[in-house]
């Protein structure tokens, strides 16, 4: 784990967006990037949760059901590790189901290059979750824990380099580690990464 720093003040909506984690997730076999791998950070300071909490709840404002449904398994809870989860998994739920699409500052994709970011995240302690599974050809999952500082520092961030080993995937629908179904890559983005698993450009 490699540990630099963010500006304290790249969190705020009024700031320009900055990056305050950034890294690469690799093919444990080949030591090269996997693209299309989902990161999602399951772990942040209360600030950061109530942030996301705040945005996901705001994505369902014209999707009155939906909202009922949340507010049914979250209303009242505080802003902890377990809520992000809870929420995060309903999440999930509904973009699978097609019933949704809402941004999503908890997760992003890795790039052709295997390389990711996260903007605008105040200090404190993060842990990110690495998960590629392609149906039917593979899947892998890995963990890592990284440190946003402050710092008066206009360019710095934090680096995290996540390690993932691939295993033969069985045909079922591919879960995290919470148990919830994760996004299905779209065609294009499977063809992508089954090339860069074949060693193919």
């Amino acid at each position: 784990m490699l540990t630099t720093a963010v500006h304290p003040s790249a969190y705020q909506a009024a700031a320009p967006q900055r990056v305050a984690i950034a890294g690469t997730v690799i093919n444990a076999a080949t030591q090269e990037g996997l693209p299309q791998v989902v990161v999602r950070i399951t772990q942040a300071p209360v600030d950061c949760i109530q942030r996301f909490l705040t945005i996901l709840e705001n994505a369902l404002a014209d999707h009155p059901q939906l909202m009922i449904h949340y507010q049914r398994r979250l209303d009242g809870r505080p802003p902890t590790v377990e809520t992000l989860s809870l929420a995060q998994s309903l999440f999930n739920t509904f973009e699978h189901n097609q019933r949704l699409v809402a941004p999503r500052p908890d997760q992003t994709l890795t790039g052709g290059d295997g390389h990711y970011c996260f903007f605008d995240l105040p200090p404190g302690d993060y842990s990110l979750t690495a998960t590629l599974a392609i149906p039917h050809v593979c899947q892998g999952v890995t963990q890592g824990r990284v440190r946003v500082l402050p710092s008066d520092q206009w360019l710095a961030f934090s680096a995290l380099d996540l390690t993932l080993s691939l295993a033969t995937d069985p045909p079922t629908l591919p879960v995290s580690p919470l148990g919830d179904p994760m996004p299905w890559p779209s065609f294009a983005s499977l063809h992508q990464a089954q090339l860069a698993l074949s060693g193919r450009s």
